[in-house]
Order: structure tokens, then C-alpha cells, then sequence
């Protein structure tokens, strides 16, 4: 649904172009085309009467802005922020009220979470994908061209990812997926991808929490980091090999690119998630007990979310910049 407005701005401007006739003919074949879509999805769930269950599902706007497990977006800061802020008015003498519903509780119930920064509601989730889809669509809009329809999809669902209501950490295979087929356009998309599809892997750890099931998930995210490193390395290190007669120093500072697959602040942060990971599995525990169980998931959460967020900000530069 995130990508509706990019859909139809591009197929506005791509398909229905031309001459007034074929241009309104066009549109009324796409206008045709959408609307048997829509029966064929919704007729039955209006025929049997479900048509409003659907929308409850669609729209889970009774849920609470966030998942009981926080999906690592924009609004992981904004809670952050004002968890701190109450502890700090708290002990500076301040009356801070507790909410009913706690996003450290398990649970997101329909009360307003938020003791010191303003509330949150639908319709300001709503205006800031908007917001944040505007760029792209006036790029859609004013050159449509077909090599960058991935690229604008693929950002529409981050936008909708960072700033949606009630969003599941599993969204962020709309992101990588589509981001996966263009990752080897240039080094620029692969490094970035090979970044953003680890942080959207570990970020779903959480969700496989019994304890057979760990070895399982950390082997694989292992085994294809490893296949990406390798696969863009050997792609990247062939598509850039010098001629023969330039110098061994420049085939070995271009194996991998000018600066390589991921650069020092990369293999930092992605160093970090091992430390994460290590605290949340083995030191918390050890350290608290049974203790502030949230504390582990708030930093998977808080932590994966400073990688999307580059990735939001990443594609958002490649769209205004890209010709």
C-alpha cells in the first residue's frame, strides 16, 4: 500500500502518455485493470461479510504505534528519547505520569505511551510517509524512467518501514529484497546492501528465540555474509582489474574497489552487533539475572535502528542524485 502513490504516479506518467485520446484511453485500460484487482481481492470478503475484518488487519490502528517487539525504525529514537527524558524530569523532582501502556511491557494496548514527548497518532505517521515518499514521487513524476523503478520502490517501503504505524520488524524484507536485485549495479549499491541486509537479518534474531533455534540462525546469517563478501569481491575485484601494464599496487588498492567492500565506520558498526549480540545472549543474564528483561531487545532494536536509518538517508541521497 506504501507503494500505491509510486505505482501510480509512474504508470500516470510512463503508460498514460501521449496524445489527449490515448492518453485518456490508457488511463481508463489502467483505471480497468486496478479495479478488477480490487474485486478480485475484496469481493469475497464483502460477499461473506469480513470486508471490515480485513480492514481492522489492514489498518491496525488499535494496536499502538509499535510492535510489542520494536521494529528498528524512526520511532525506536523517539521512545528512547523519551524514556530518558522522564527518568531525568522524574529525579529532577518533576511529577511524571505513568502511561497504562508500556512499550516495555510485552504488550501495546490503545492507551497513549508517551510521558514527555508529544503523542503519536495515525494520522502523523501518515503525513510523515508522505513527506518522506515526496521526493521520490516528483523524481517518478518528472523523469519516469524504468531503470530507477526498483530503486523507488524499494525506497517507498523504507519510507514506510522508518515511519509507519505499528510496523513488524519482517517489513524490512520489502526493502531488501528489491534492493537485492539491483545490488550489483555498482560498488556503491553493493556496499550498502551487503550493510543493510545484515542489519535487517539480525534484526530479526529476536523472533527465533528457542534455544535449538540458535545456532541455526547465527550460522546462516554467517554462511551469507560470507557468500556476499565473496560474490561482490569476485564481482567487483574482475569488473575492476587495471590493464596489464599498470602496476601490482593498483590492482591490489582496486580488488575490491577504491576503498573496498565496507569501509572503517562500516566494519565498526557492524562489529558492534557481535557485542550486542554477546550482551543480549550471555552478559546480561550473567550481569541482571532475570532483571530488565527488555533491556536486550531495546538494544537489538535501538541498535539495528541506526542502520536503517543510514539506509533510509543512503537511498534518499541516490534518489535526488540520480539522473
Amino acid at each position: 500500500m506504501v507503494a500505491a502513490p509510486l505505482y501510480f504516479v509512474y504508470l500516470l506518467r510512463h503508460y498514460c502518455n501521449g496524445l489527449w485520446t490515448r492518453a485518456v484511453s490508457r488511463f481508463l485500460v489502467m483505471g480497468l485493470a486496478v479495479g478488477a484487482v480490487f474485486v478480485a481481492t475484496f469481493g469475497p470478503f464483502i460477499y461473506y461479510g469480513q470486508i471490515q475484518q480485513v480492514f481492522l488487519r489492514l489498518f491496525p490502528f488499535g494496536r499502538g504505534l509499535c510492535h510489542a517487539y520494536w521494529a528498528p525504525n524512526f520511532w525506536v529514537f523517539y521512545i528512547v528519547v523519551d524514556k530518558v527524558l522522564a527518568f531525568i524530569l522524574g529525579n529532577l523532582g518533576f511529577s511524571i505520569q505513568t502511561p497504562k501502556a508500556s512499550f516495555t511491557g510485552g504488550l501495546v494496548g490503545d492507551s497513549s505511551p508517551f510521558t514527555v514527548l508529544p503523542q503519536v497518532n495515525p494520522m502523523v505517521t501518515l503525513t510523515l510517509v508522505l513527506v518522506a515518499l515526496t521526493p521520490c514521487l516528483i523524481r517518478a513524476f518528472a523523469n519516469p524512467q524504468p531503470k530507477h523503478f526498483i530503486r523507488w520502490a524499494a525506497y517507498t517501503f523504507t519510507c514506510g518501514f522508518m515511519f509507519g504505524w505499528h510496523v513488524h520488524e519482517k517489513a524490512s524484507l520489502h526493502i531488501t529484497i528489491p534492493l537485492g536485485i539491483i545490488a550489483m549495479d555498482s560498488l556503491g549499491d553493493a556496499r550498502h546492501y551487503f550493510i543493510l541486509s545484515i542489519v535487517s537479518c539480525y534484526s530479526m534474531f529476536p523472533l527465533l528465540f528457542e534455544p535449538q533455534e540458535y545456532p541455526i540462525k547465527v550460522l546462516l546469517l554467517v554462511i551469507y555474509s560470507l557468500l556476499m563478501w565473496v560474490g561482490f569481491s569476485s564481482h567487483f575485484s574482475n569488473n575492476n582489474k587495471p590493464p596489464k601494464t599498470a602496476k601490482k599496487k593498483t590492482a591490489t588498492v582496486n580488488s575490491v574497489g577504491e576503498n573496498g567492500l565496507i569501509g572503517p565506520v562500516a566494519a565498526c558498526y557492524l562489529l558492534g552487533l557481535f557485542f550486542i549480540e554477546a550482551w543480549a545472549q550471555f552478559l546480561h543474564p550473567i550481569v541482571f539475572g532475570s532483571r530488565f528483561p527488555f533491556v536486550p531487545l531495546m538494544l537489538v532494536s535501538v541498535y539495528c535502528a541506526i542502520g536503517m536509518m543510514y539506509s533510509w538517508i543512503w537511498q534518499l541521497k541516490q534518489i535526488i542524485l540520480c539522473s
